[in-house]
């Protein structure tokens, strides 16, 4: 039986869509100096005497210089955050070849928390497809279509767009949904001829030996074998040639010519 455990969300996710480490730090520190503000006019508000207000106004100062070590702090903090991303992306890695895939997520959901990396967000959606939580594969791909992703560059080259199709592609043929999944392999094929494979790097290993690849039957098994050989260059030429031309479950074989054996020459006859 496939895996069935939920993503879930967490409390930054609920209050933002994977919010980055930038945006939750000025988050807090907006919040802190808002209180600090308003703590600070209810104090003058409420003082009489000059000697009261001169107290109030050096622990104002005082608060300041608290919130001013917080900002220098924070680009010391930056290099912290950025070996926690590199060890979070190392450590998920690892859970996902283990079989662990929800701490896999979870790892690379902490990752891209800090930092928005196209190959981050693409080994999110692999881990909840190999979770069969396709809910949550549906919405993390509908985030790809913000406005923030255009603006980071995130998912803009091609090799980045093939995965993310691929990735759709596997979704769909996961669940039975040949029509689907056929839509989203053209435009495989179309970039792929565009463009070409040169910079397209990504590690089917995972999912061929997920159980839900394993327990894959059928025409949707086969486009899926054409599809992973087709993606790694490793097709044949009369198969790659029927895949293009929209035959995505074809299992033509190779053909096997000959080499014509040379007849012995006659035996030299002496007289």
């Amino acid at each position: 039986m496939l895996e069935r455990n939920k993503a879930g969300k967490d409390l930054w996710e609920m209050l933002f869509r994977y919010p980055s480490f930038n945006r939750r730090f000025w988050f807090t520190l907006l919040i802190v100096i808002v209180i600090f503000l308003g703590l600070a006019c209810l104090l003058l508000k409420n003082v009489d005497t000059s000697t009261d207000r001169i107290a109030t106004l050096n622990l104002i100062i005082q608060s300041a210089t608290l919130v001013l070590g917080i900002f220098a702090a924070y680009y010391a903090l930056r290099q912290l955050v950025e070996t926690r991303f590199n060890g979070l992306d190392e450590a998920a890695m690892v859970e996902l070849q283990n079989g662990h895939y929800l701490r896999a997520f979870q790892k690379w959901r902490e990752a891209f928390y800090i930092r928005s990396e196209p190959g981050v967000f693409t080994n999110m959606c692999e881990t909840v497809l190999l979770l069969g939580d396709y809910k949550k594969f549906d919405d993390l791909m509908r985030l790809s279509g913000k406005i923030g992703f255009a603006k980071k560059e995130l998912l803009q080259e091609s090799s980045e767009q093939i995965i993310v199709l691929y990735l759709k592609t596997i979704r769909h043929l996961l669940v039975k949904n040949q029509g689907e999944a056929e839509r989203y392999i053209k435009d495989i094929v179309q970039i792929v001829k565009k463009d070409g494979l040169q910079s397209f790097r990504w590690n089917f290993a995972d999912l061929v030996r997920s159980r839900a690849y394993l327990d894959l039957i059928g025409e949707c098994k086969d486009i899926a074998e054409n599809l992973i050989a087709y993606l790694s260059e490793n097709i044949h030429p009369i198969r790659k040639n029927d895949f293009e031309q929209g035959k995505f479950s074809t299992q033509a074989q190779e053909s096997t010519v000959q080499e014509p054996t040379k007849s012995e020459a006659p035996p030299t006859v002496i007289t």
